[in-house]
């Protein structure tokens, strides 16, 4: 379905930290529907626009 290459045209990172992955997920797939959702479906279909989350740990960082 989807051809050619694929480039990250931003890039936004979420300072926040989580209890446990899915909380992070969650709010990550929040985020970014919030995001689509402000843009223009013409623009998003022409430009094959698509939004990519990742959640990480973070090594010694106290869970909350």
């Amino acid at each position: 379905m989807f051809e050619g290459e694929t480039k990250c045209i931003s890039e936004q990172v979420i300072p926040y930290q989580f209890k446990d992955h899915y909380s992070c997920v969650r709010a990550g797939y929040q985020s970014a529907y919030k995001s689509l959702s402000a843009l223009k479906i013409k623009d998003i279909n022409d430009s094959k626009l698509v939004v990519k989350i990742q959640c990480k740990e973070v090594q010694g960082a106290k869970k909350i």
